[in-house]
């Protein structure tokens, strides 16, 4: 998935738009917390203030703080695999090593940022072949088995923080095809199935059964399966407009 450049691997975690001093309410800022993949991190912002937890930050305004922990290529499944072949690559290049969001000191960071809230938008490299139909998902193949379990799991862990933070589940932006490139097959070896037919009902019945606090539906709020390729630069990292319509939709609930 997007490779983040060394610059980006030093962002401050925080989005600290004014200090504690200046807090309308002279109460403790509300603090978001934005665990995610590559999307969330700098998907294809045209410069750093323009992720959309950055984006968020600055539409909720001096009594929030939000903190951007995407981390690139990340999954859901405790077993998930790296590895992609890029827009247009053929053959892609077989799967390998812990790409688990999990194991990231992302998640400890996440775990550590006593939230109030917490926002999960992850998927993205779960619906890869050698993940999602294959063995980290177990069986039976293609039916989101482990990736469910997992996601329950993690909203669970969350709730049980001393914080007691509301917790969202943030589907997942479309995949579609590259940008006037339509022969193409979509990007990193990403299932079109998987993230527009299957995300939208499973990540509401995981939502469901873990009590998460709401399911934030950014898929729709970008145009479902009618999403404009153009909105991307791959197919899948929204750019900054649509980047936008995330911060946008995600404010709109936790506000």
């Amino acid at each position: 998935m997007w490779k983040v450049s060394p610059p980006m691997a030093a962002m401050v975690l925080f989005v600290l738009l004014a200090p504690i001093t200046m807090m309308t309410s002279g109460a403790a800022p509300t603090r978001v917390t934005c665990v995610g993949d590559s999307i969330t991190i700098y998907a294809c912002a045209s410069n750093n203030t323009m992720p959309y937890p950055q984006q968020l930050g600055r539409i909720l305004g001096p009594d929030y703080l939000v903190a951007n922990l995407g981390n690139s290529g990340k999954t859901m499944l405790k077993k998930g695999l790296c590895g992609d072949g890029g827009a247009g690559v053929i053959p892609v290049p077989p799967c390998s090593g812990d790409c688990a969001y999990w194991d990231q000191k992302t998640y400890a960071d996440a775990m550590a940022s006593q939230p109030d809230i917490v926002t999960i938008m992850l998927g993205t490299n779960d619906a890869k072949g050698c993940n999602f139909l294959g063995a980290p998902d177990g069986t039976p193949v293609g039916q989101g088995t482990e990736f469910e379990a997992d996601y329950i799991d993690m909203i669970s862990k969350f709730k049980a923080l001393p914080t007691k933070p509301k917790v969202y589940v943030v589907l997942p932006p479309p995949l579609t095809h590259p940008p006037r490139n339509q022969s193409w097959p979509p990007p990193y070896n990403m299932s079109l199935h998987v993230i527009n037919n299957i995300y939208p009902v499973l990540q509401r019945t995981v939502a469901s059964k873990a009590g998460a606090d709401g399911v934030i539906d950014v898929w729709t709020a970008l145009g479902g399966t009618g999403m404009n390729p153009d909105m991307t630069c791959d197919g899948c990292h929204p750019k900054d407009a649509a980047l936008t319509i995330i911060a946008k939709t995600i404010a709109a609930t936790i506000a």
